[in-house]
C-alpha cells in the first residue's frame, strides 16, 4: 500500500509542476529592422550579408552573441524556407511582444527563356516561376533580389521594396502591460502549484491514516 502511495503522491507533483513549468517557458523574441541597412550575414560580419532585412519587418531572436543576434528569418512554410544568420543589434529594435506581423512574405515572378531558335526544333516560350523574396542586395551601384526558387537560393536583378511597411501597433506602455500581464501568469502558477502540493499532501495523510493497520496490545 505504500508503494501505491508513493505512486499517487508523484502523479499528483508531476500535474501539479505542470503549469509551473510552463509559466517559465521562454517567450520568442523579435528585432524589427529599423532601416534599409538591416543586414542578414551568414557569419558576425556585414562583409558576408547575403540580403538586408525588409525594412520594419522582423527576425526572431534565437541568442545574443555580444553586438550580434543570431536569428532566424521566415518558416519553412509555401514556397518559404527558413534562413538562420546574424544581424548586427545597431540596426534593429527589440519588440515587446509577439508582432502582429513578423516575416514579410512577398513572391516574385522568374522568368526564363530559351536562347537561340533553330527552325528546325520546336521552343518553347518563355517560362514564369514564382519565387519567394527574402530581401534586396546592393552590389556596385546594382540592386539585386535574393529569392528562394524550386529548391534554390540565388539573386535576381532588380530591387523590388514596393511592399506594404509593417508599423509597430503598440506604444512603449504596452510592453509594461505586457510584462505585468507576465508576471501575473507567472503568481498564478505559482498558487496552483503551492495549492495542488498542499492537497496532495493531505491525500497522502488521508491514505496513510485509512489503511494504518490498528495496534493490538498483548
Amino acid at each position: 500500500m505504500k508503494r501505491l502511495t508513493v505512486a499517487i503522491f508523484c502523479v499528483i507533483l508531476i500535474l501539479a509542476a505542470a503549469p509551473f513549468n510552463s509559466a517559465y517557458a521562454a517567450p520568442s523574441k523579435y528585432a524589427r529592422a529599423k532601416n534599409y541597412e538591416a543586414y542578414f550575414c551568414n557569419e558576425k560580419s556585414e562583409t558576408t550579408s547575403i540580403f538586408a532585412v525588409p525594412y520594419t519587418y522582423c527576425v526572431e531572436v534565437l541568442r545574443e552573441e555580444g553586438e550580434w543576434y543570431y536569428a532566424r528569418y521566415a518558416n519553412d512554410a509555401g514556397i518559404y524556407k527558413a534562413v538562420y544568420g546574424y544581424c548586427k543589434k545597431e540596426h534593429f529594435d527589440v519588440e515587446y511582444g509577439t508582432p502582429q506581423s513578423t516575416f514579410l512574405y512577398k513572391t516574385v515572378t522568374v522568368s526564363f527563356s530559351a536562347g537561340g531558335n533553330p527552325s528546325s526544333l520546336p521552343v518553347l516560350g518563355e517560362i514564369a516561376l514564382e519565387a519567394a523574396y527574402y530581401g534586396t542586395y546592393e552590389a556596385g551601384g546594382v540592386y539585386y533580389s535574393y529569392v528562394y526558387c524550386q529548391g534554390k537560393f540565388g539573386y535576381i536583378e532588380g530591387k523590388y521594396d514596393d511592399y506594404e511597411k509593417n508599423l509597430p501597433t503598440h506604444t512603449p506602455d504596452d510592453s509594461g502591460e505586457s510584462s505585468e500581464g507576465g508576471g501575473s501568469g507567472l503568481n498564478v502558477a505559482t498558487i496552483a502549484f503551492v495549492v495542488i502540493a498542499s492537497l496532495s499532501v493531505v491525500v497522502i495523510l488521508i491514505i496513510y491514516f485509512t489503511t494504518k493497520k490498528p495496534r493490538i496490545d498483548g
